[in-house]
């Protein structure tokens, strides 16, 4: 098990930065409430529940004020509050500018759900090797649809994994895959391909497939269950 020592090395950044365009509301999906919380304030408590003690929330530049009182609040006023970027990618360098241990913990405040063992497993793992992200292998048929909706063939899902966060880093290697994905104009889809492009291998632990994304409409009710289970113990 991961032991303070470890995370006195780690400093965690939480990405609440976003607009939830696709959940198609008014408010921000940071907003949404989990057992009574907002939900980036909830994945924060975790968080510290879990042991982090060095903790920064990414959020929308307007929304900072607010965010501070939220955390205020939730007596969570430890929690240093960064103005994000345009982009996902940018809201992670200016994240890391504020940033100063070994390793660097990359989370999303909207994977509420993410377990103790999950996040030392990834942490441990990050450690021996420099790089390593959490995910679940994909379980369901998977198939290649072309633009017409009609499949096109059937995909091997075996050594595939659906990849979710957090991702864990040494500092200076993610520093240095986002400056050199800056300078070359490049946008990727999470952190491991910033450092794969770079040449550095990127391990994965295996996770639980509950870690979900509130994205989507739909996935309201995954908050809604969650609820009924776990609210007085949390």
């Amino acid at each position: 098990m991961t032991g303070d020592n470890r995370l006195a090395q780690l400093d965690v950044l939480v990405m609440a930065a976003g607009t939830g365009s696709r959940m198609g509301m008014a408010e921000r999906k940071q907003w949404l409430t989990l057992c009574g919380s907002p939900l980036f304030i909830y994945t924060l408590k975790k968080l510290i529940a879990f042991g982090a003690d060095s903790l920064y929330v990414v959020v929308y530049p307007d929304d900072v004020a607010r965010v501070e009182e939220a955390l205020r609040t939730a007596g969570l006023a430890h929690v240093h509050v960064v103005p994000g970027g345009e982009t996902r990618q940018d809201s992670v360098r200016f994240g890391l500018t504020k940033t100063s241990r070994e390793f660097v913990a990359v989370h999303d405040g909207a994977r509420p759900f993410l377990e103790k063992a999950d996040f030392l497993r990834v942490v441990d793992l990050a450690m021996e090797c420099g790089a390593a992200t959490i995910g679940a292998p994909v379980r369901d048929t998977l198939k290649r649809v072309g633009a017409d909706r009609r499949i096109e063939a059937n995909v091997e899902r075996e050594g595939l994994f659906a990849v979710y966060t957090p991702q864990v880093f040494r500092r200076d290697w993610l520093v240095e895959a986002h400056q050199q994905a800056l300078a070359d104009g490049f946008v990727g889809t999470d952190d491991t391909v910033l450092l794969e492009r770079m040449g550095r291998a990127v391990q994965i632990a295996t996770g639980s497939a509950w870690n979900i994304k509130i994205t989507q409409q739909e996935d309201l009710k995954w908050i809604r269950v969650w609820e009924m289970g776990n609210c007085e113990s949390d």
